[in-house]
């Protein structure tokens, strides 16, 4: 069996991955602070900032390709600690670049919607980035210094996900559930605007890709436009909870210490036409609400 390789599989696209076998792979996966058991995937811990973990981590897997998911996602953190975040998202990143070039071997680096300033949405693969904020800055550093030294690596700009909590991470939401359970009041920005899709449509995209084997920048994008507001109203119906604590706003009436684009939603016609086919957001919604029940 050939050997994949998944980094960051304690986060929430990672963890996904770890729920079901893939035919014709032994499925491998690291994680930094968080170890994660699984049936399917072997677990070995991972430091991107120290090279002879990664060297470690490659002498014990051989891969036969790589999905490159890990990061240091919280673009608070990015923002506040940006040498530590180019350490994770673009230093690290690059190192396993370079070793899959090296082997020639397949390199699909999970990147994001981020990378755009959200000035003319939607965005097509062949946009300039003009990132606003240290997160979508680093990973447009990434994406080129990984173009530069690999041509044949893959670029997935991937958009806000929505999914089941794994042991060790959430997404968008199960923190707006435990918000309207405690009746906190939230302000949800009418004017950031995004195209949400299920975290496990994306690693069904993502194997799509690779399998394929198709290279260069791909977008994997939901096929519907929502603002927060708009999405946090649908997470409510789709949970059956009042959304009565949730407050439309924008974002010019909170002060930010993160810039956040307006509008980064993806045009992702050239993966659809590939065969990636995300839900609809109330049927991926009522499979995660059928799944948390």
């Amino acid at each position: 069996m050939r050997s994949l390789l998944i980094t960051g599989i304690s986060g929430l696209l990672g963890g996904h991955f770890c729920r079901h076998e893939k035919a014709g792979w032994q499925l491998w996966g690291t994680y930094h602070h968080h170890p994660v058991m699984t049936p399917y995937v072997k677990a070995l811990p991972l430091d991107l900032t120290t090279p002879e973990s990664i060297h470690a981590v490659w002498q014990q897997v051989h891969p036969d390709a790589v999905i490159h998911t890990a990061a240091l996602s919280k673009a608070g953190i990015c923002q506040q600690q940006p040498e530590h975040s180019h350490q994770i998202n673009v230093a690290g990143t690059l190192a396993l670049a370079q070793r899959c070039a090296q082997a020639e071997i397949p390199f699909i680096f999970t990147s994001t919607d981020l990378v755009f300033d959200g000035t003319a949405a939607p965005y097509s693969e062949s946009d300039r980035p003009n990132p606003v904020n240290t997160y979508g800055e680093h990973k447009a550093l990434a994406e080129a210094q990984i173009l530069a030294c690999y041509p044949a690596a893959t670029i997935c700009r991937l958009p806000l996900l929505l999914g089941a909590a794994t042991a060790t991470a959430q997404s968008f939401v199960q923190p707006l559930l435990q918000a309207i359970a405690t009746q906190t009041s939230q302000t949800l920005f009418i004017d950031e605007i995004r195209t949400p899709a299920a975290v496990s449509d994306v690693v069904q995209g993502l194997y799509l890709i690779l399998d394929q084997g198709v290279t260069g920048i791909w977008h994997l994008g939901g096929c519907q436009r929502l603002n927060r507001y708009e999405l946090g109203l649908l997470i409510a119906d789709s949970f059956q909870v009042s959304p009565a604590s949730l407050r439309p706003g924008q974002q010019s009436e909170v002060n930010l210490t993160t810039p956040r684009p307006p509008d980064v939603s993806l045009n992702s016609q050239k993966a659809f036409a590939l065969g990636y086919r995300p839900q609809p957001l109330e049927q991926a919604l009522a499979a995660i609400a059928h799944t948390t029940a």
